[in-house]
């Protein structure tokens, strides 16, 4: 019904010159002209229907007319621009309407000529005098123009729309585009940050254990291999993400021995293979964590990665024992967390948080919250 109604209302002549003509002259030309003939007309039904008959045929001789003078006029604007050596021109559809309003008095007069003339041919008798009176035709004017005037608010209103929807779409896609642009460069700012301290981890142990480097540098293949896959996507599961943390801690036990423990605990009700988290949203905590609070112990520490679903939110923590945060001899630039932040907010909206707290005595606590909703249309979204 809906496509019914916008087609009815709708007119194009720019594209669809003679289609919008017949929408006016077939649909709306016999509406219009009933309903003025019944609000104007007191007498019986048949002198109603005389005077809607008689209107309907003044109002199409003053269509065609107009089609016919607007095709003309478009025929020698166009031969007369190709001769200038210039485009043609083109009119939108107030332009014809407008055109339309200006012919309305001359297809009027037109048309009482020409009715009369038919009567006085098909009737015998003394011919009638054709007298186009204003008090008369006025009123004809009026609601002609009315009529255009009609169309025209319609087509303004429909064209305002259509360009407010654009623009709001455009605008949806350039938002897109710069959040994703965003995602990327925070993406990007993350990988420099775990290649050089990881390069420093394998740096000082070529010196005092050679072919425990060796296997470092084995492994730091592997993981970097992995993570070049799985930045050319801004998701991917759980399970891959807690891969890239054990890889990691892998790499930095080798350096740490006994003074660094890890412990990774998944509950039950965690699909960690289907629930996507934002690529290296997790990694990062886990290098500052060993970095700034458990390196600067001698006695070194512990480190606890803990995967949960509360409600609709999958929360994620990293939590150590060590210095605490703010306590750390290592100057940091806060680049990670709060590119972690940046993608959360950017990623999930409102919904998505990281929030950091003390964890006891000593040791920090990050915690992440995810919207599962939203990891589950992220999932489709991979899929596909």
């Amino acid at each position: 019904m809906n496509r019914a109604w916008k087609w009815l209302l709708s007119l194009n002549f720019e594209k669809s010159f003679f289609s919008s003509f017949l929408k006016l002259l077939l649909v709306w030309n016999p509406i219009w002209t009933l309903v003025l003939s019944l609000l104007y007309e007191r007498g019986s039904v048949r002198s109603i229907f005389f005077r809607w008959g008689w209107s309907f045929l003044e109002a199409t001789v003053v269509g065609l007319f107009a089609m016919a003078v607007i095709q003309i006029f478009l025929f020698f604007e166009k031969t007369w621009l190709r001769a200038t050596g210039k485009y043609y021109s083109a009119h939108g559809t107030g332009w014809y309407l407008l055109f339309l309003a200006f012919t309305v008095p001359f297809g009027l007069y037109l048309a009482l000529h020409l009715i009369v003339f038919l009567i006085n041919w098909v009737f015998a008798g003394d011919p009638i005098t054709p007298e186009f009176h204003w008090q008369y035709y006025e009123s004809e004017i009026f609601w002609g123009w009315m009529l255009v005037l009609v169309f025209f608010f319609l087509k303004s209103w429909e064209e305002l729309r259509d360009v407010a929807r654009l623009n709001r779409i455009r605008a949806e896609e350039l938002e897109k585009e710069r959040l994703q642009a965003l995602l990327t460069k925070l993406k990007d700012q993350m990988n420099p940050h775990f290649l050089f301290n990881t390069l420093n981890t394998v740096a000082s142990l070529i010196s005092a254990d050679p072919p425990k480097a060796e296997q470092v540098v084995v492994k730091l293949s592997a993981l970097f291999q992995a993570i070049l896959e799985a930045t050319s996507k801004t998701n991917h599961p759980l399970k891959k993400e807690l891969d890239f943390c054990r890889d990691y801690l892998d790499i930095e036990k080798t350096r740490f021995g006994s003074r660094l423990t890890t412990k990774i605990k998944i509950d039950s009700n965690v699909d960690a293979g289907n629930l996507l988290i934002p690529v290296l949203i997790l990694q990062p905590l886990v290098e500052n964590a060993v970095k700034h609070g458990i390196s600067s112990r001698s006695a070194g520490g512990s480190l606890w990665i803990n995967a949960s679903v509360r409600g609709a939110q999958l929360l994620l923590s990293v939590e150590d024992d060590g210095v605490g945060f703010g306590n750390s001899p290592y100057a940091g630039s806060g680049t990670a967390l709060e590119n972690c932040r940046k993608r959360l907010e950017l990623e999930f909206g409102i919904d998505g948080k990281m929030e950091i707290s003390s964890r006891g005595k000593s040791g920090t606590k990050i915690l992440l919250i995810i919207p599962i909703s939203k990891t589950k249309t992220n999932t489709r979204k991979e899929d596909s």
